[in-house]
């Protein structure tokens, strides 16, 4: 009877041993960029509460903490994970606010991966990345009608440093990096005639340009036009270059983002954090003759592009505790960022616009093959928000949240033309986000390994002017060094 005590006081010494935040929830809501790199300065290791009531052995039954006890005795490295448990649980550390103690480093790997196929048009409708590009007849048939088929998948990798300067206070330094692999797959919709109906000549043939605008665009054979028709003569024709139609990039550096993340207020039942930030302009800027957001090629920035800074106000809520094997916490977060002006390069490959082409729509396709040096460029302000109830079952934690995310419109002093025809690809406006997200954890603390992982899954529910990344996947390795050793 004693030996099958033991297992089992050994058996739930071990489980108790469990982070009592959930780490991938912790990632997520630091407030970052998304889709592509977080800042989880604000985790920390094992939350082991232990009240000395809890802790004072039982001649009877046998106590919990035997494990401890066992590990102490041991001495070298269990001895010493087994202190260092002791002494983190009396802390009662949880959920995002949590710091790591004085004197611990801890090291975080992000693998991310997202793909991107649709976008939330400014009426918060579901339709393609890009607007596709459209010429109406004055009396309302269709001249041409091309969808440009944007479409890419990516992801990034993502190391995270953090230090326990003091117990409520830790610094941290991001280093994101960002792959992607980008496409245009233009496909020509048949035209449609005043009547609605699909536009075709007497033999029965489907347009793609109607016959009669074709002239304009230089167009000799109008039932054979297709794609690389358009992409190749008739956007030239227009003013605009021929874009590239795949740009592939690895291991692209984005911003790193550091700051300090401080814990004034903490009890049992509620804490807050505060981390402050600033992000340093070291993210890749594309080619401004190959950059989406001109309509110059299908390559995409990874970073603001310049300086920013921003913080972070997080609160726990402990709503329900139970030992070590139960906790349950509401977490809210709201992050705020500002990012500066700065100066960036015209795209210098528009080709001059043929007169005739420009009948179609002039206003839309201006004439920039004039543009020389930079204009100023301004983000501003974007505002993130995200609730959280998570659930910590011994060594596994679940969570559940939803979010918000918000950038204003940037501010654009430029060319009125250039300025007039970014904002009319919809893809450099005010932009809004909402997504659920589900998260799970596992300390591998009871292996003796200082060790958490997580993995996260979000999907976008509704959008304004915002692309969707769909298949948002992040996997996280969370590892924790006592470099106070080295000292003491």
């Amino acid at each position: 009877m004693k030996t099958r005590r033991t297992l089992e006081s050994l058996l739930v010494a071990v489980l108790l041993a469990a982070w009592t935040s959930c780490p991938a929830f912790a990632d997520e809501a630091s407030g970052n960029e998304p889709p592509v790199a977080t800042d989880d300065q604000s985790s920390a290791p094992a939350a082991l509460e232990s009240t000395p009531e809890e802790a004072a052995p039982n001649a009877e039954a046998g106590s919990d903490m035997d494990l401890l006890g066992w590990a102490k005795r041991k001495g070298g490295y269990f001895g010493w994970l087994g202190r260092e448990i002791e002494m983190v649980g009396d802390m009662d550390l949880y959920g995002v606010t949590s710091q790591l103690p004085k004197g611990y480093l801890s090291a975080k790997y992000q693998w991310t991966t997202i793909k991107a196929g649709k976008r939330y048009n400014n009426k918060r409708a579901l339709g393609p990345v890009m607007q596709p590009i459209a010429f109406n007849a004055p009396d309302g048939a269709e001249i041409l009608n091309i969808d440009l088929g944007l479409q890419g998948y990516g992801g990034g990798h993502t190391f995270q440093f953090s230090y326990g300067i003091t117990d409520p206070l830790d610094y941290y330094i991001e280093l994101p990096f960002t792959y992607m692999n980008v496409k245009f797959k233009p496909k020509m919709a048949a035209i449609k005639g005043a009547d609605g109906k699909t536009y075709k000549d007497k033999d029965g043939n489907t347009y793609k340009i109607h016959p009669d605008w074709a002239p304009l665009l230089g167009i000799k054979d109008p039932l054979n036009y297709d794609e690389c028709n358009f992409m190749y003569e008739t956007l030239p024709a227009l003013g605009r270059p021929a874009p590239a139609t795949t740009y592939i990039g690895k291991w692209m550096m984005g911003d790193i983002n550091t700051g300090f993340s401080w814990n004034p207020f903490r009890t049992h039942r509620m804490s807050v954090a505060l981390t402050p930030r600033v992000f340093l302009p070291t993210g890749h800027q594309p080619n401004p003759n190959n950059d989406l957001l001109y309509g110059t090629g299908p390559e995409l920035e990874t970073g603001i592009g310049g300086w920013a800074a921003g913080a972070t106000q997080g609160y726990d809520f402990r709503i329900f505790k139970y030992k070590y094997w139960i906790d349950i916490l509401f977490s809210s977060e709201f992050t705020a960022t500002y990012a500066f002006e700065q100066k960036r390069k015209y795209p210098t490959n528009f080709p001059k616009p043929s007169p005739t082409a420009q009948q179609l729509d002039a206003q839309s396709f201006p004439d920039l093959s004039n543009l020389t040096g930079t204009f100023r460029y301004t983000p501003g302000w974007s505002v993130d928000w995200t609730a959280q109830l998570q659930f910590q079952l011994a060594v596994f934690g679940l969570g559940i949240g939803y979010g918000i995310t918000h950038s204003q419109e940037p501010e654009l002093v430029a060319d009125p033309a250039f300025t007039s025809m970014v904002k009319g690809l919809e893809l450099l406006g005010q932009q809004t986000t909402q997504a659920v997200m589900f998260a799970g954890s596992l300390s591998l603390l009871p292996l003796f390994i200082p060790l958490d992982l997580g993995v996260q899954y979000a999907h976008v529910v509704d959008g304004y002017n915002a692309i969707v990344m769909d298949d948002y996947w992040q996997v996280t390795v969370k590892g924790y060094i006592p470099v106070k050793l080295l000292w003491e």
